[in-house]
């Protein structure tokens, strides 16, 4: 189901972003991908994403202060951060809570899967700033 939610993949490995953009795309989805943090915020500048993507381990990317400027870059700021991994939830819990992410996936669930999740929290974050945009019925 295609949204108007702009959607902003980061990882370390540009060949995985760009695997995961594809797939994206291939539902019907917008997303754009980053590799290093100085793209990944340059991006959120210019695009404004509803739903950030990002990989959990990423030895040059600062992964709290990509998700505080994506939270401050979200329209109306009600967008959503999915975290993904080669590692168990188990092994990353702190960082994963730290981060403030709503989903966590494993990369070995695959790119089917985390797409599916990401276009349902699309959908999520559409509702939210539908929410958030909406004048208050009179009273």
């Amino acid at each position: 189901m295609p949204t108007s939610v702009n959607i902003l993949v980061v990882d370390d490995s540009p060949f995985a972003a760009r695997a995961l953009v594809h797939v994206l795309e291939s539902r019907g989805l917008r997303a754009r991908a980053a590799s290093t943090m100085e793209e990944a915020t340059r991006v959120c500048a210019e695009l404004h994403p509803g739903v950030l993507v990002t990989d959990v381990c990423m030895p040059d990317i600062d992964l709290l202060e990509l998700c505080r400027h994506f939270r401050i870059s979200a329209p109306g700021h009600q967008g959503g951060v999915m975290l993904f991994s080669a590692h168990s939830e188990e092994s990353v819990a702190d960082i994963i809570a730290a981060a403030g992410a709503d989903v966590f996936m494993e990369k070995a669930r695959g790119a089917a899967a985390v797409a599916a999740r990401v276009e349902a929290m699309c959908v999520e974050v559409e509702r939210r700033q539908a929410r958030h945009t909406s004048p208050s019925a009179p009273g």
